[in-house]
């Protein structure tokens, strides 16, 4: 009977390794191979411009009957649309790696890693801990472009407005060289971070200078002084 389904979950869970390579037909161009290893996955086959080719639709357990099924009847209409459902899936695994490589996260990430060996452990640990504690709990899985300046200035006015004045300030500088590197790398187009340098809103904190010491307590500290030379 045409587009009749012959596999089951059973028939697949059963499949045991042979010395060679076998295959069981579900019909339509889908089967499942099966090595002698014991590893099993699914094969969609087609014909696109005179010539016989396969798709590869993952690895059973993982891709179950059913998902399998469903990824074939994609390719069929990829094949019905004159694509090749090869191209289809290489194209759209290129585009969900750019965009992974687009979120700030990865943007972030990046940029630690490329200035770790010129940086100081000490900077390199104090960028890393600003970025992480300030930045990625809100714009980790956020693409670049996506995060306008309105949006930045509400994240850190919340880690400035809970006291850490300087640390909100760091948060920034640190934001606007990440925009900047993901720029470099043709990720973003914008730096709202940069964009908020003069932003009046966070203001520096004061700098407290050591008190002087009182007249009194002068010939107490050049005789600790002598002591100590």
């Amino acid at each position: 009977m045409a587009g009749e389904k012959l596999l089951n979950e059973f028939m697949c869970k059963g499949a045991k390794p042979r010395d060679g390579i076998y295959y069981l037909n579900d019909g339509a161009g889908l089967r499942l191979r099966v090595r002698p290893n014991g590893s099993r996955h699914w094969i969609y086959r087609y014909r696109f411009g005179g010539k016989e080719k396969s798709s590869s639709l993952g690895t059973y357990p993982q891709v179950s009957l059913r998902e399998a099924r469903l990824r074939a009847s994609q390719a069929k209409a990829n094949l019905y649309d004159g694509q090749d459902p090869v191209v289809v899936r290489r194209v759209a695994k290129a585009q969900q790696k750019t965009t992974s490589q687009q979120l700030f996260e990865s943007v972030a990430n990046a940029w630690l890693s490329h200035n770790k060996e010129s940086w100081s452990s000490h900077h390199h640990e104090r960028n890393t801990g600003l970025v992480r504690r300030y930045l990625l709990p809100e714009l980790g899985k956020m693409p670049m472009d996506s995060i306008e300046e309105a949006y930045l200035f509400n994240v850190l006015k919340k880690v400035y407005d809970s006291g850490v004045k300087e640390s909100a300030r760091r948060a920034r500088a640190v934001a606007a060289q990440i925009f900047s590197h993901g720029r470099a790398l043709h990720l973003c187009s914008n730096n709202p971070a940069r964009d908020m340098s003069d932003n009046p809103y966070f203001k520096k904190p004061p700098v407290e200078h050591y008190k002087a010491l009182p007249q009194a307590e002068m010939p107490e500290l050049i005789r600790k002084l002598a002591v100590r030379g």
